[in-house]
């Protein structure tokens, strides 16, 4: 039909274009950068920590138990951020939320209040995903509520995490900074949604939304859910163009795709080469 032509014209024109470009040699692309969007236009405010594309998608660790957390440090003065987690059922109906002042529901445990962070601090929500799915929970959305005002983005270190556990509030060894799977947390806002879990695809959908704050009411999540909803419905519904289809332009245009990233002279890989995380090379080389 009349957009399939269309995009047929886009890629051709894209294919020359990139034609143009030096020589890429041998190339590696890894299937797993379908996940990854393209960052057409990242914000400027954002800190140069490591980030990704809103809306892009990663696998969950194989577990039982989904662990998500917060850490963070304090600034100039005492800075306490809250972790909850607002669950929506697959037609984004409002569940439950778990929170400091709702600990326990669903098979799952929250690690307590933390007030205050001088030599850094984190919060941390344990999932049971066996039984948040047989509740009807699809969608379970981590929320930050910076409780004493100040913008994660003024934070000299915020970042937000996940990880595979045996079962809930188990003892196993928890250091957070050396968590692989951890993104800074950049808003410039005093209410973050870092990450959406989707429990029926076993994914996590980076999220890295910013609401704001309704001055009548306390800031907490039970009275933004209504925010919280819409932005749901946004990020996991959001399509844009993935890393795959880019990088793949470019090699058809000026390289020779192989399977063997060792043998590669370019690799377009989640862990190496030009990796989902390196925003300004993608924006500046490749775009």
């Amino acid at each position: 039909g009349v957009a399939d032509g269309f995009a047929a014209a886009c890629e051709r024109v894209l294919l020359d274009r990139f034609a143009k470009l030096p020589s890429l040699g041998r190339c590696y692309l890894d299937p797993r950068l379908a996940g990854y969007l393209v960052p057409f236009a990242q914000r400027s405010a954002s800190k140069a920590l490591r980030t990704l594309v809103r809306g892009s998608r990663l696998p969950l660790p194989e577990c039982s138990t989904l662990r998500f957390f917060v850490w963070w440090k304090n600034g100039r003065s005492r800075v306490d951020i809250d972790l909850s987690a607002a669950m929506y059922d697959a037609d984004y109906g409002y569940v439950d939320t778990l929170a400091y002042y709702n600990l326990k529901a669903f098979g799952a445990h929250h690690s307590g209040d933390i007030t205050d962070a001088p030599h850094g601090a984190a919060e941390f929500i344990d999932v049971d995903l066996a039984r948040c799915l047989e509740r009807k929970v699809r969608y379970v959305v981590m929320v930050l509520n910076s409780f004493t005002e100040q913008p994660y983005r003024d934070l000299p270190e915020c970042f937000a995490g996940w990880m595979g556990r045996e079962k809930p509030a188990s003892g196993e060894v928890f250091e957070p900074k050396t968590v692989v799977d951890k993104v800074d947390v950049a808003a410039d806002t005093r209410i973050c949604l870092p990450a959406v879990f989707d429990l029926t695809t076993r994914e996590v959908v980076w999220a890295d939304v910013a609401l704001s704050k309704h001055p009548r009411f306390a800031n907490n999540v039970h009275n933004n859910l209504s925010g919280v909803s819409l932005m749901l419905r946004a990020v996991t519904q959001l399509r844009k163009t993935d890393l795959h289809t880019l990088f793949g332009l470019h090699v058809c245009a000026r390289g020779e795709l192989i399977p063997d990233p060792d043998r590669a002279d370019a690799v377009f890989a989640v862990e190496r080469g030009l990796t989902p995380f390196d925003l300004d090379r993608i924006a500046a080389e490749y775009l």
